[in-house]
C-alpha cells in the first residue's frame, strides 16, 4: 500500500459545445475569404482539412459558411445600413465583421434558431475573440437586424 491520495477530480468547465465550435470556426473562415477571396467550398473544404476541432458540427459551420459567402453583398448592405453615422463597413475590425456576416446570415437562414439564441451565441463567440465593447456592438447590431428580419419573433 502507498500514501499517495486519490486526486478526484474538480469542478468542470465545459468547452464550447459542437454548435458553438462551427460558429467559431465559420467566423475564422469568413475573416480568412475577407482576404484571400476563395470560394465557399474551398473554404469548407481547407477548414475541414486543416483547422476544425473535432467536435466541430460541421454541418451546420458548411451551412452557415456557404450562406454567408453566397450573399456577402446583402450581408455587407444591412451591416453598413445599420451602422451608427460616421462608421463604414471598412472601419469595423475584420474579425468583427466576419462575426457580424455569419451571425446576419444565420439569422436569414437558420429560422429554426430563435433570433435570441442566435443573437446570444454570437455575442459568445465575439467574447471569444476581444475583450472590449466589441461584443456590445455584435448585441445591438444583431438585435437591430433580427427585428427587421424576424420581427414576429419580437412581436
Amino acid at each position: 500500500m502507498t500514501d499517495k491520495k486519490i486526486k478526484t477530480p474538480g469542478p468542470k468547465t465545459p468547452g464550447p459545445t459542437p454548435r458553438q465550435l462551427a460558429r467559431i470556426a465559420a467566423a475564422q473562415a469568413l475573416f480568412q475569404q475577407d482576404f484571400n477571396k476563395v470560394t465557399a467550398a474551398r473554404l469548407i473544404l481547407d477548414f475541414r482539412e486543416n483547422y476544425l476541432e473535432p467536435l466541430t458540427e460541421e454541418i451546420l459551420f458548411a451551412q452557415l459558411v456557404d450562406a454567408a459567402v453566397e450573399r456577402l453583398p446583402e450581408l455587407d448592405a444591412i451591416i453598413s445600413a445599420n451602422l451608427s453615422e460616421g462608421w463604414s463597413i471598412e472601419r469595423i475590425d475584420p474579425v468583427l465583421r466576419a462575426i457580424l456576416r455569419v451571425g446576419i446570415a444565420e439569422l436569414m437562414v437558420m429560422v429554426d434558431v430563435p433570433a435570441r439564441v442566435v443573437i446570444t451565441e454570437y455575442v459568445d463567440v465575439a467574447h471569444a475573440f476581444f475583450g472590449g465593447k466589441e461584443p456590445g456592438m455584435v448585441n445591438g447590431l444583431l438585435d437591430k437586424v433580427a427585428r427587421t428580419i424576424r420581427d414576429a419573433e419580437f412581436s
